[in-house]
């Protein structure tokens, strides 16, 4: 696939005829063209750069690197994925243990396949946490306000003090851990929140919107988890490196994930935010830690220049590391 990478794509819905439109951050440059794996399988896009892929007809699945086109073949499940489901692999493909996980958005539901793996399975959990008023309160996994993958282990936004940690070995365990809440406004404004993995560290980003008006940001703020304590600590910088958030309409489940910046001609410090809570307008957020700034893109538009909302948010299509 053409770059250069990392990629933002506009995919106006699945009729076979459509094409889709990529905007590459890096040299601003939109490509219009038929992405064959779009049209024809269920695409999954995650965090490492790996797009999970089925096919309707025979359920066969296979992971694609958009980059150069490798495919790493995977078992057929026994059904078709959920109608609204996300994917996350729990490392680099090549590492023995890597999971691939789809996660249903709709049902407290997951499914897991090893690569290597001979079957998928299909697991039912249940998160409870407690209100203020100790009443319980189920809560979904995939619709929290953030998952990543770290060092084998996927890291999800459990409550305000307390992350959930799915495990693998010897077999799949879900467990929590509590943990100092980040210091937040005295007036809270509306939020969003993504947790990214970078470099083998758990970060958590912060977006706050201006009071209850989800077109306007506030500001930023950057937290790496110091596990050792554990807590999370406020970050001026991230280095050499750009954050890349998004994920469904209306914050249903977020997405976050990360890549260099100096090997992709991009600028370091650099937070690029799909607004997916506004999700009529799609604006692109382009907020550069070092120098303070905010540049507002808007990468899509239909041809007479009127704003045409996709039937599902745009994606990112990541280089990656392996």
């Amino acid at each position: 696939m053409e770059g250069p990478f990392p990629l933002l794509v506009h995919d106006l819905g699945n009729r076979t005829d459509d094409c889709q439109t990529r905007f590459s951050i890096s040299n601003q440059a939109l490509n219009t063209a038929a992405i064959h794996e779009l049209k024809d399988y269920r695409c999954f896009e995650s965090p490492q750069g790996w797009v999970l892929a089925l096919d309707p007809a025979s359920l066969h699945t296979f992971l694609w690197r958009p980059q150069d086109g490798q495919r790493i073949s995977l078992p057929s499940p026994n059904h078709d994925f959920p109608r609204r489901c996300k994917c996350l692999l729990s490392d680099k493909p090549n590492a023995t243990s890597c999971t691939v996980l789809v996660l249903d958005l709709d049902k407290s539901n997951l499914l897991v396949c090893r690569i290597g793996g001979s079957q998928w399975d299909s697991y039912n959990y249940e998160l409870t946490m407690f209100l203020a008023d100790d009443n319980p309160r189920q809560i979904h996994m995939a619709k929290l306000k953030g998952i990543a993958a770290v060092g084998g282990k996927v890291y999800y936004t459990f409550t305000g003090h307390a992350l959930g940690v799915v495990e693998f070995s010897p077999e799949l365990s879900l467990t929590e851990f509590e943990v100092d809440m980040v210091e937040l406004p005295a007036t809270m404004p509306f939020s969003s929140t993504y947790l990214v993995e970078s470099c083998g560290d758990l970060f958590m980003v912060f977006v706050l919107f201006l009071g209850h008006n989800v077109h306007k940001i506030d500001k930023v703020n950057v937290y790496k988890m110091d596990f050792s304590t554990p807590e999370w600590c406020k970050v001026d910088m991230i280095g050499d490196r750009v954050f890349l958030l998004g994920g469904d309409s209306i914050g249903a489940s977020n997405f976050g994930a990360s890549c260099s910046a100096s090997e992709h001609g991009l600028s370091s410090n650099c937070i690029y935010f799909l607004n997916n809570i506004a999700a009529e307008e799609n604006y692109l957020h382009v907020f550069n830690l070092e120098k303070g700034t905010e540049e507002v893109q808007r990468p899509f538009r239909h041809k007479n220049g009127c704003a045409l909302p996709p039937p599902r948010p745009p994606i990112w299509l990541l280089p990656t590391d392996d």
